[in-house]
């Protein structure tokens, strides 16, 4: 397994958020539901993060990386697991669509190692075969489980995922056994007994 080295090239892209890619690198990313995250919370978020980001340009030492986590990536995924919104994703049924669309190219495009998804959000910790985009993975697992989600009739939320998503490359080992802890926890973490799917890689 590869990991992040932060000497290397990295292809960058933006939408809203800033989305790293390096090679075939490990990566753990998060994606939600469209209303998974009050607005005004949501903005203040963003302008901390931004001012963050001025002050703090990439690319970061470990500290300085660990600081960023520590106020953003772990802030937003309290606000994640405090169940806003619909939580479409409770109903079993729609999780499966999402998470046939997760094993739809693994093995092929990308290999999973382990996901989870919640109520209003999912979290995957992955590979990228060499030559597939992180983007176009997202997009892939995104758009075709929102359209399939709407032909089943069963939710009217529109549209039902976030345009953007957070994602983070796996910097280690030790990195990457604390994310697929941090996957494998999340539930209880957030109080649930039922309304998640838990997979990993045995």
């Amino acid at each position: 397994m590869k990991f992040f080295d932060p000497r290397g090239d990295i292809e960058k892209t933006t939408h809203k958020l800033p989305h790293w890619q390096q090679g075939e690198v490990a990566i753990f990313v998060t994606f939600r539901l469209a209303d998974s995250l009050p607005r005004e919370l949501l903005d203040d978020w963003l302008r901390a993060r931004d001012a963050f980001l001025a002050a703090n340009p990439p690319p970061w030492d470990e500290v300085t990386e660990a600081c960023y986590h520590r106020q953003f990536s772990d802030k937003l995924d309290e606000h994640l697991d405090a169940a806003h919104g619909s939580c479409a994703l409770r109903d079993p049924r729609l999780a499966q669509v999402v998470a046939d669309r997760l094993h739809h190219f693994h093995g092929q495009r990308y290999d999973l190692w382990s996901y989870v998804i919640m109520p209003n959000h999912v979290h995957v910790l992955f590979t990228l075969r060499d030559d597939e985009s992180l983007p176009d993975t997202l997009q892939g697992w995104k758009g075709v489980s929102s359209r399939l989600i709407h032909q089943t009739g069963l939710c009217t939320l529109k549209p039902f995922w976030q345009p953007d998503y957070f994602d983070r490359l796996i910097r280690s080992p030790e990195h990457f056994n604390t994310v697929k802890a941090y996957i494998r926890e999340n539930p209880a973490k957030a109080g649930l007994k039922a309304g998640f799917v838990l997979w990993e890689l045995s």
